[in-house]
Parts: structure tokens; sequence; C-alpha cells
């Protein structure tokens, strides 16, 4: 992004967005204050961008791949398997997006399925064990049923409020399934011979996944992807900001650009996260956020 003074930047944003819509011959009839509160809101998701990006040149603490430890961390973990053991950091990626968990809950849900709660397990629930496992679909019931008896219940994440536990076991079986089908992660994700560009390559995937993971939709996947794409998993970056298929980042494009069609949509919010030189998943993110309080910044984890 242009700007890293959040006092001053907030505003000069607001002005080239504004800017942005007069050229584009869009209109720009909000209160001004709708238009300083979004660019709080892209401040917010390039600062959460930088955390991660931060955490990439970071000492990460062993203790944060124990799922038995005040210290766990699963991006920190995955930070540290990325180059140790990349299928774990694929695997702990994707319970990441499953669980859609958080430091807020103190990673609860997550210690609880990475440690194979009910399982009996002598270690975490990892890609290598996952695997070796006889008679998966009945270990996968067992752990469902196990989460869903502990008390407090675990609890999915707001971008997973629909999910339930019952769905656990068709989800990691076409997750494992469609893996190995590809060759593994590393096949699909790091393909020696791939020709195609990062921001082709994502739309590659985002279509793949989408087919063939059970109940991984627009969000899941894109998140998922950028996930991937972020902590060098993966040589891939998002194409567009997938406006289409979204609820929250749709009605925050309309809101800005006008009752436009879903191609136009994401046509301008491209063309506005270029013009302010942030990532396409900053902008989405955004666009949800502000439009569940346009006229007042409210923080999101």
């Amino acid at each position: 992004m242009k700007f890293t003074d959040t006092s001053d930047s907030s505003i000069k944003i607001a002005e080239d967005i504004r800017s942005y819509l007069q050229s584009n011959n869009l209109a720009e009839n909000l209160p001004t204050i709708t238009y300083e509160v979004l660019a709080l809101q892209l401040i917010e998701s390039e600062e959460a961008n930088a955390r991660i990006q931060a955490l990439l040149n970071s000492e990460i603490d062993p203790e944060s791949i124990n799922p038995e430890s005040d210290k766990f961390d699963p991006i920190k973990a995955i930070i540290s398997l990325r180059h140790t053991n990349y299928d774990e950091a694929c695997w702990l990626s994707f319970l990441l997006i499953y669980t859609d968990d958080s430091a807020q809950t103190e990673w609860a849900f997550m210690k609880k399925l990475y440690g194979g709660e009910g399982l009996n397990l002598q270690s975490p629930l990892t890609w290598q064990l996952l695997n070796e496992q006889p008679s998966l679909n009945e270990r996968l019931e067992a752990l469902a049923v196990s989460l869903s008896q502990n008390y407090p219940k675990p609890k999915f994440g707001h971008h997973r409020a629909y999910e339930s536990l019952s769905h656990l076991p068709i989800v990691f079986s076409s997750y494992v399934d469609f893996i190995d089908e590809q060759g593994g992660h590393k096949a699909l994700f790091r393909p020696v011979d791939n020709a195609l560009d990062r921001q082709q390559y994502f739309k590659l995937l985002y279509d793949l996944i989408r087919q063939n993971i059970y109940r991984f939709g627009r969000l899941s996947t894109y998140e998922y992807l950028c996930l991937l794409g972020k902590l060098g998993l993966a040589e891939v970056a998002p194409d567009s900001c997938y406006i289409a298929e979204a609820s929250g980042p749709k009605r925050g494009a309309k809101l800005l650009f006008g009752m436009l069609s879903n191609e136009q949509l994401d046509e301008h919010a491209v063309g506005l996260a270029d013009y302010l030189e942030i990532g396409y998943q900053e902008m989405e993110a955004a666009l949800c956020h502000w439009q569940k309080s346009p006229e007042r910044f409210i923080k999101y984890d």
C-alpha cells in the first residue's frame, strides 16, 4: 500500500478512493466518513498481512507445533514446518481454514482437532499419521463424535459459521483423496513443470479445489490458496477478488461502486486494489468488513 501512517493515510486513501470513483464515472455519493472507514479497513487488512510477513523472518518457538502446549500457534507452526515438513505445513493450513480458528480463542478448536481428540494418539494428528490410519473413515467418524461431545464444544469461526462436525469425515476424506490423486501436496502446489504464472495457477487450483473438496466453497478455497501463497507453500496469488459468489464482499462492492453486474463489481474491486497498491485478498476482506459498519470503524480479527 502507498501509505503506512494510519493517522494521516486514512484520509489520503479515502481521497484516492473517491478519485478512483471519479475517474471511472462512478457515483461518490456516500457520506465522507464512509470512505475514511473503508480506508481504515484497508489499512487493517494490510497490517494483518504485514504481521504474517514479519513472522516469516522471525525465530519460531518449537513449542508452537505442539497442540498440548500453551505456545501452540498453527500459523507459526506452518511457518516453522514449511522447509522441513512440507506435507505437514499444507495439512495444518487446511485445518486452519477448515476450522477458521484464531488466537482469540487461544486456538481451542485447533488444539483439540490437531491433538486428535478422543483417538488416544501418542502424537498429534499429523498428515503421515492420518494416512497410516486403518479404517480411516471410522477413525474420522470417531474424531467427529468425540469433538462434538467435548465440553465446551469446539466452535467454527465466523467464516465457517454454517459448518458442522457431522461433515468432518467426508470433508477430510475428500481432502485426503484429492491430494493423493494429485500425487501429493508438492506435486499439486509446487509442480516442477508448471508454465503458468502465479495468478493463472491460482485460478486453476481454485477450480480444482471447488470441484473436489467437500464443503469448500468460494471463501474457504480462496482463503486456503491465499494462505498457501502468503506462506510460500505455493507459487500462487489471487487473480481477482472473486466477488461474484460472495455475500459480504459483494454487498460492500455494491455499496461502493453501485448496482453493477458481478463482473463489473469484481473488475472495479481489482481496479481499486491496483490503484491503491493493495492485495486482492486485502481488498476483498476490507469490503466485507466495511459493509457491516460503513460509518464506524470496527476492528475484525
